[in-house]
């Protein structure tokens, strides 16, 4: 009798208080989600825009640190201003996801930080 009534009463009544349970939870969980969804959202959008400027301004420094390289390097050996911007391009090769556009401007303020540092200790004259 004993096991009949377990099993046929008891755990039924369990499982139902117990779904109950999980039901209410859920509900609750629910709305706190959407109470604070838009507050997540933006937390999110901001953390990707973080993301971005980040990224970015690693690639500002990668392409900075090949002008460098490059200008050092066609000093050594007497290259163009043309040859250059095309060793440039070498090795910041699929390194960034900037435009094309946006590098060569990146390109154009290193080549100007560079030669300025030149023209500053007055060793070299700037060149294009």
């Amino acid at each position: 009798m004993k096991e009949i009534i377990i099993s046929q009463i008891l755990i039924p009544i369990l499982g139902a208080i117990i779904s109950t349970f999980i039901g209410i939870i859920t509900y609750y969980a629910r709305q706190l989600y959407n109470k604070h969804k838009g507050f997540l959202q933006l937390q999110q959008q901001e953390l990707i825009q973080k993301i971005g400027i980040d990224k970015y301004n690693i690639d500002v420094v990668i392409i900075k640190n090949a002008v460098k390289a490059v200008e050092q390097l066609g000093k050594e050996n007497d290259w163009t201003g043309t040859f250059k911007h095309s060793k440039v391009l070498e090795l910041i090769a699929d390194k960034t996801g900037l435009t094309d556009e946006q590098i060569y401007n990146i390109i154009k303020g290193a080549v100007l930080e560079v030669n300025s540092l030149k023209n500053s200790s007055g060793t070299i004259s700037a060149q294009k």
